[in-house]
């Protein structure tokens, strides 16, 4: 039997691997090193360029492997000398060459964000809001040559409310994740123990990566696409719209009818305390939160209290 106490190398980027990094690196377990992606550069703000995967390496003392190139002779040099029994992936963003995984005794896992098959790609949690699926969950594979494709090691399922946005289903999902991670371990190490996932009736389906341009809103879709639209771009990029020059970030919103009227397209039917109420191509959005540029985030009421000219009934948003 295999040791239980494993040197691990971590891959990751954002909020929702940094959980899994953290947790990893406060068990029993040994974190060696991450891979991470350059930084960006194009950050206003210098501290903002570092992912909080580095962030976190930083400040407690992990080795950094920083590449934008997995195929480059000195790194896999690299990842040679550190002698890690195992690759753990979560929100990594590229797929991890074959020649880097077999040095690995353990091989390599990835931790999903989505039932696969479905959902296989760069943004299962933000695809899964915008199809309206009532769950989605969390896939733990054997990593091998092709995105999402390895064999299933363990899985669990986790609703989705109407009004969850990417956020709050990440959050809900964080704890199931780690479950799922530990499970997954256990089962390598193990190999008696049962693995855990159900793949019946799932279609396969492909997740793509989010482009800015996809958050501008269409007023000629139905009020529940534009819905799922902010709720899925909250944290990246935030869906918006023009009016009277001004670029608007909608940061919250819920829907007042699902039903067809005789209005037009993005007009403005009423402003309220409540809320911005806009007609769609069917049913009627109500805009609750938003940020100007330059602004904090506010909602309506306290923007009507300073910004009444903005928002005109009877106006076309665009």
């Amino acid at each position: 039997m295999l040791k239980k106490k494993l040197k691990i190398i971590f891959a990751g980027s954002n909020e929702f691997s940094l959980a899994h990094l953290r947790s990893l690196f406060y068990s029993e377990h040994i974190v060696k090193a991450i891979i991470i992606k350059p930084d960006n550069i194009y950050c206003k703000k210098k501290e903002n360029r570092f992912s909080p995967i580095k962030k976190f390496a930083i400040r407690h003392n992990i080795l950094i492997l920083q590449t934008n190139n997995l195929y480059e002779k000195k790194f896999y040099l690299s990842v040679t000398k550190i002698y890690a029994d195992i690759l753990i992936v979560s929100s990594y963003g590229s797929l991890i060459p074959d020649q880097i995984l077999k040095l690995f005794i353990l091989g390599g896992i990835n931790i999903h964000a989505s039932l696969l098959p479905r959902w296989k790609g760069a943004a299962p949690i933000q695809w899964a809001i915008l199809s309206g699926d009532n769950y989605t969950g969390i896939s733990v594979i054997k990593m091998n040559s092709k995105i999402d494709s390895g064999k299933i090691i363990y899985q669990l399922s986790c609703p989705i409310d109407i009004t969850d946005n990417t956020i709050t289903l990440s959050a809900k999902l964080i704890p199931i994740s780690l479950q799922c991670m530990y499970q997954s371990i256990n089962i390598i190490l193990e190999p008696n123990i049962k693995n855990h996932y159900k793949i019946k009736n799932i279609i396969e389906s492909i997740a793509p990566r989010i482009k800015k341009i996809d958050a501008k809103i269409n007023w000629s879709y139905p009020a529940i696409k534009i819905d799922r639209l902010i709720r899925a771009f909250i944290l990246w990029p935030c869906c918006y719209f023009l009016i009277n020059n001004y670029c608007i970030k909608i940061k919250k919103s819920s829907i007042l009818s699902f039903k067809k009227t005789n209005f037009k397209n993005g007009e403005i039917i009423c402003i309220s305390k409540k809320g911005i109420a806009v007609n769609t191509q069917k049913g009627i959005l109500n805009i609750e939160k938003i940020q100007i540029p330059g602004k904090k985030t506010l909602h309506i009421k306290q923007i009507l209290n300073s910004n009444k000219k903005i928002f005109i009934q009877n106006t076309i948003l665009k």
